[in-house]
């Protein structure tokens, strides 16, 4: 699982707050902006105290992110493009699409 922000900064947009500006109504350090604008954890209490800054729940500034939600490496987005080249999962692959023999 990972944690996305984007809601957060979503909301600053909204309220025309930028990232110093959150950072000094909330009482956070710099340190804790970087690691928001990583999507990197924080402590429930810094979650606790931008909602109570912005007036707003957790719910509203943060998701949690299922594995299966994001897209994958080996996935390809635009499989049925014809005019795209396809990209092998495996060398095993590459070498049965490309007929290579030794």
């Amino acid at each position: 699982m990972s944690i996305s922000y984007n809601k957060l900064w979503k909301l600053m947009i909204d309220l025309n707050l930028n990232k110093t500006q959150l950072r000094k109504l909330a009482g956070l350090s710099t340190n804790i902006i970087a690691r928001l604008s990583k999507n990197d954890s924080v402590s429930m209490d810094t979650l606790l105290r931008i909602c109570k800054a912005l007036h707003c729940n957790i719910g509203d500034i943060m998701d949690v992110i299922e594995e299966s939600d994001q897209l994958k490496i080996t996935e390809y987005p635009f499989e049925n493009e014809p005019n795209l080249p396809r990209v092998a999962e495996s060398s095993a692959e590459y070498i049965k699409t490309n007929r290579l023999e030794k």
